[in-house]
This record gives C-alpha cells, structure tokens and sequence, in this order.
C-alpha cells in the first residue's frame, strides 16, 4: 500500500465518523400531563435531561437532548392552539423517526389517531407505553388482591382496546428502568432504527440490561476504530514535536465517547443513585463506584494517557522516528499510530464493559 492509498482510506474514515456525529435521532414523545414524559425521557437517556415535577400541561413542542438524541415533548392533540386536522402537518411529524405515546391511566382519543396517523398511514415506529406500573401493582393489590402477574394482564388487555392486538403494549416504570418492559421498550427502538441512527440511540440509551451492554460494544468499537484512524493520520503528518500530544488528544476524546456510551460519567452515576437510592451505602456499590472514578479520572488529562504513551515506548519512538524517512516511514508510522490506539481502545473496552455489567448487577440486586 503507498501513501495515497492509506490517505484514501483515512478519508474515508474520517467521512463515516463526521457522518456519525452529525446524525441525529428524533424521538416524539406524546401523553397527558402526569403520565410520566419527562421521567420516561430521563431514564432513556440514563441522566437528568427534561425537568420533573411540573403538572402543567405542555403548549409548546419542548426539545431536550442527549448524546445524538432529541426528545421532543409534544404538546397536546386536538386543543385550540394545535387542532387534530393541522397537528401532524404543523408540527411537522413526518421529519420524525420514531414516537412514544406515554399513559399512565389509558389511550385516550387523540393518542389513538397520532397513534393510527403515525404507525399505520405514515409508518412511523410507534410505541406504546403504560408508566408507572409499579404504582398501578400496588394499587391493585391492595383494592382489588390481584397479584403482579394479574394486574399486568389485566392492564395489557385494558390498553389494547382500539390498537392491533399484535402491538406490543411496554408496561414501565421509570422508578425502576431495570424491571418490566423498560429494557426491551429501549431494544425496540434501537431497532427500529437503520444504519448511523441505530448505532447514534444504541450509544445515547440508558444501559438497563445486558442486551443493551452487549449492544454498545458494536457501537464503543467503531469509535475505537475511528480514533485508531486519526492516530494513524498523525502518523501522515511530520510536524516535529507534535506527535505525542495529537495522540494524548486521540485517546482523551475515545475514551470520554466510551465513557459516556456506558453511562459511566459523574452525571449519570448521580441519576442512577437517585433512581434507585438503595444501592447507595452498600460496600458492594461504593467499591465499585470508588473504581469507576477512579477509571474517568486516569484518562480525563493528558497526564495520565501520556503514562499510556510511555509505556508503549518502543513504539512510540519508532513512530516518531519513521515519520521523516519519505514514503514508507509515514506508512510505518501510521501503522504504528493505529495499533498502538486500537490495542488501549480494546483493552479500555473490556475494563468499562466489565464495570458496567458489575454496575447493573448492583441496580438489578437493589431494584
């Protein structure tokens, strides 16, 4: 391979990882005040993003972002500020790619036309979710003695009414993102989802199962192959002394893009201990939250993956060495630059996915 052909194939690359950034998936969320929206927002995208707590209803169309995510809080159906006739075409639904209409009682007549409009006219993924189901198995213990698996059945039938019986109907409380239908609610509208858009939901979701886990790895791995391309462009670009510091630069933003696709930031480890409060405390959980500082810490600053750098000496040397002789030395050297990213990218991997399993386990066990 000569020069012109790695530069070719590092366009290339370059071009898919400014595709992946760009992209974006939009997601309606459509409900009554008090169904939940906000809570439902916050828990896909496993961090605090819309505000909770306000019981007025929504009059305007509300957007909150989240790692290539949009939820957009859609206001109600069928008022005289956005009439049934127009709503679709005013709020311009069909740009969207997928919607969740979101109930904690019952579909009501404007949900069942966005609904019928969305999914079977226009064929919009469309999901529809139950929340607060764990106040709703409680409540029917206690007034009526039916059991959980009762009160699920009963409410499922209660939903279906007017919708496909083969829909699925999600049953989902956001108070406990690893039970019911939470974590197979996030799966489906991964794959709902084609091409750079799966791959943009599959990293901004929550990490509520092990599927999900297993999902981002897929997903971790092409950052990780991005990053290892931009190395190995460094290694096409002879300016004296600059070497080290481009690659510090490299592996700083590949692991913070790992970091976040496995929810192990600051933010998101302060939402999990409030969505689920009895883990905080336990030996278990403070060990394993102490590591996962610990973890973001020793790779937030170019001094510690500068320490990464000098271990793999050997390497480096050669790389800045090889970069001056003409042609087959910057052919070497971006060789190098792309091992060298690729082997901490991959073991990287493995020390976060470990964690974030151990981590779910933690909220499994307390859930």
């Amino acid at each position: 391979m000569n020069s012109d052909s790695l530069e070719t194939l590092i366009n290339e690359a370059k071009k898919k990882q400014e595709e992946y950034n760009k992209v974006e998936v939009k997601c309606g969320i459509i409900g009554m005040s008090g169904s939940g929206k906000s809570s439902l927002i916050n828990s896909i995208a496993g961090e605090k993003i819309a505000p909770v707590g306000s019981t007025e209803q929504t009059m305007e169309a509300q957007s909150f972002y989240h790692s290539g995510i949009e939820f957009v809080d859609l206001p109600g159906c069928g008022t005289e500020r956005w009439p049934q006739s127009t709503y679709i075409r005013d709020l311009r639904l069909e740009s969207y790619d997928c919607f969740i209409i979101v109930t904690n009682n019952r579909l009501y007549e404007s949900d069942l036309f966005l609904y019928k409009e969305m999914s079977t006219v226009r064929n919009k993924p469309c999901f529809i979710v139950r929340n607060k189901i764990d106040i709703a198995i409680q409540d029917e213990n206690h007034d009526n003695n039916l059991s959980e698996e009762e009160t699920l059945i009963k409410i499922r039938n209660n939903i279906k009414s007017g919708i496909p019986s083969s829909k699925k109907i999600y049953l989902t409380s956001t108070r406990h993102p690893t039970k019911w239908d939470f974590p197979s609610l996030l799966e489906d509208i991964a794959s709902s989802q084609y091409g750079i858009k799966q791959d943009k939901f599959i990293a901004g979701m929550a990490a509520w199962s092990k599927k999900a886990i297993d999902k981002k790895r897929t997903v971790a791995e092409k950052i990780v192959g991005w990053s290892a391309v931009a190395s190995a462009a460094n290694g096409l670009n002879p300016i004296p002394g600059l070497d080290v510091s481009v690659d510090a630069g490299v592996l700083i933003n590949m692991v913070s893009q790992i970091n976040k696709i496995y929810g192990l930031t600051e933010e998101q480890l302060a939402y999990i201990e409030k969505t689920t409060p009895g883990i905080i405390g336990t030996p278990e959980y403070a060990g394993l939250k102490q590591g996962i500082l610990k973890l973001i810490a020793k790779y937030a600053a170019t001094e510690g993956i500068i320490l990464i750098l000098k271990r793999m000496g050997a390497k480096v040397a050669v790389k800045n060495i090889s970069k001056y002789i003409p042609i087959i030395g910057q052919i070497i050297s971006a060789g190098i630059g792309y091992s060298m990213t690729l082997s901490f990218g991959e073991s990287y991997l493995d020390e976060v996915e470990d964690k974030a399993n151990a981590l779910l386990d933690e909220l499994v066990a307390a859930a």
